[in-house]
């Protein structure tokens, strides 16, 4: 319970922060999909899922710095019928401004973690955090479809480190 409350108020300050940041400089709002691979860093067990997100950029793309915060949900299943997991996480970003067709970025991430099936590795829910790195390609030269490829190294609570590659496309909403 105590990892949901923070998990709530992280929520409710990446908003507070993109409610107050959104008046005073430019807004960008892109919708993810994106698929995940991850292997664990003891066990060297591997999870293959997918996973969506709504992205909102803050500042103008002329900006030295730009911030990214996201929220979204994934689903992992781990191989030879181990057990599926999913989670809701909110990412904070800093990537720099300029407007180029290729964008790296790095930031962290919070994030509440399920664990179910026959072979459930907790019960309830558990505070997972991350570390994040990536780059985003324009595929247009609008910059409404963006192709991302990210990797996230961290751990759920009491679970092993794990590291993990999403690959996805950002398009603007």
């Amino acid at each position: 319970m105590r990892e949901m409350t923070t998990m709530m108020r992280i929520g409710v300050a990446a908003l507070a922060l993109a409610l107050m940041a959104g008046g005073a400089a430019a807004q960008q709002t892109q919708g993810e999909v994106h698929a995940n691979y991850q292997r664990g860093t003891a066990t060297h067990m591997n999870a293959w899922g997918v996973g969506g997100l709504v992205q909102e950029t803050l500042g103008a793309s002329k900006a030295p710095v730009r911030v990214s915060l996201t929220l979204g949900p994934d689903y992992l299943k781990q191989e030879n019928g181990g057990p599926s997991a999913a989670s809701v996480s909110v990412d904070a970003t800093l990537q720099p401004g300029g407007g180029g067709a290729v964008t790296p970025y790095a930031g962290g991430s919070v994030s509440s973690n399920w664990s179910f099936g026959d072979n459930r590795q907790y019960e309830g829910a558990r505070l997972g955090t991350e570390a994040v790195g990536g780059v985003q390609v324009k595929l247009d030269a609008l910059g409404s479809l963006v192709t991302k490829l990210e990797e996230r190294f961290g751990y759920v609570n009491g679970q092993e480190h794990t590291l993990t590659t999403r690959f996805g496309f950002l398009m603007s909403l």
